[in-house]
């Protein structure tokens, strides 16, 4: 009997929606033009793996994908569902990226549906819950926290051609823990970018993009297409970094 490829059909499915509809990340849909087979990818908050599935699918089994979600508690269920754990090519990591190894907590809020963990972030140097106000209560929940950095001097990453971060705010603080990665390898990367998460931890949007930039990266937004802009801007929250002395993949 034939079996339907769960993580083709859901990466289908998911191309999809991001093209067509308003329930996905646009950006999900431009991977095919971002990711070569073979290329080695790195998740940073991989949530329910949507962002690993297509990132496993482009790379192939000649690459690899490193998922990287701290809030066990969902991510295993959702990786099932999605098909994630029949994929040899991906290898999950069960802690936090930051800026310095430890263990801290992750704020996980919750509302009367129960724990909404897209929302989580790393407690670490906060001010307050910033934009998950709206939320009634928060969980702490103890993670180990390891850095972009720490998995190369771990020798789980030998090289890096992809990087997609979305931390709620935190993102700035996974790229200080990856300086040494980042500059080694140039990868293209993909970086949520909000004010409102941002705030959380003291600092401007703008500074994400300004310490790339200033580390030899352009910036895009997604408008039809990937359009160079110079600074965080009100129609897009999800950004494009692309070494500018690299040639066109």
């Amino acid at each position: 009997m034939y079996r339907l490829d769960r993580p083709t059909v859901t990466a289908t499915v998911a191309n999809l929606l991001a093209r067509w509809t308003p329930y996905l990340d646009t950006e999900l849909y431009t991977l095919p033009g971002l990711v070569r087979p073979g290329d080695v990818c790195v998740d940073v908050g991989s949530a329910a793996g949507l962002y690993s599935q297509a990132l496993s699918q482009l790379a192939g089994p000649t690459g690899q994908v490193h998922s990287v979600e701290p809030v066990t508690f969902s991510h295993p269920v959702w990786s099932r569902v999605l098909g994630a754990r029949r994929r040899g090519n991906v290898c999950h990591h069960a802690v936090a990226i930051g800026a310095e190894p430890g263990r801290l907590a992750m704020r996980v809020p919750f509302d009367e549906r129960g724990p909404a963990t897209s929302r989580s972030f790393l407690d670490w140097h906060t001010h307050g819950v910033g934009s998950n106000a709206e939320y009634p209560y928060h969980v702490d929940v103890p993670v180990p926290v390891e850095t972009l950095d720490g998995l190369c001097a771990d020798g789980h990453l030998t090289r890096l051609d992809f990087l997609k971060i979305d931390v709620e705010g935190g993102e700035l603080h996974v790229l200080h823990g990856g300086r040494q990665a980042i500059e080694r390898y140039r990868p293209t990367m993909l970086i949520e970018i909000e004010a409102r998460h941002t705030a959380r931890y003291d600092y401007a949007a703008d500074e994400v993009a300004a310490w790339l930039t200033g580390r030899g990266y352009q910036m895009y937004a997604w408008r039809r297409g990937w359009q160079p802009v110079e600074a965080v801007c009100v129609h897009a929250n999800n950004y494009l970094f692309r070494p500018r002395d690299s040639a066109a993949r």
